[in-house]
């Protein structure tokens, strides 16, 4: 009994959201709606682009340590 209880109301959730947003799909064009839409999975990527976004990397870290030093100095100088 409890069990049936459960999916009943777990069924009449899913009605009250199906049709409080049933207006979406109305006002939508067919190609805005994210369901039509064409999904592509990961693109791959050359070696000199690989490359690029590594040495970005690289030089994000290395900038962010520059700053941290940089702060570092300035408020432990006592200036």
């Amino acid at each position: 009994m409890h069990q049936q209880k459960i999916c009943t109301t777990e069924i009449e959730k899913m009605n009250t959201l199906d049709s409080s947003t049933a207006w979406v799909r109305e006002v939508l064009e067919p190609d805005q709606l994210t369901a039509s839409k064409m999904r592509y999975g990961r693109r791959k990527l050359g070696r000199g682009t690989l490359v690029l976004l590594w040495a970005l990397r690289a030089y994000v870290v290395f900038m962010v340590l520059i700053v941290a030093l940089a702060t570092w100095n300035a408020l432990h100088s006592g200036g």
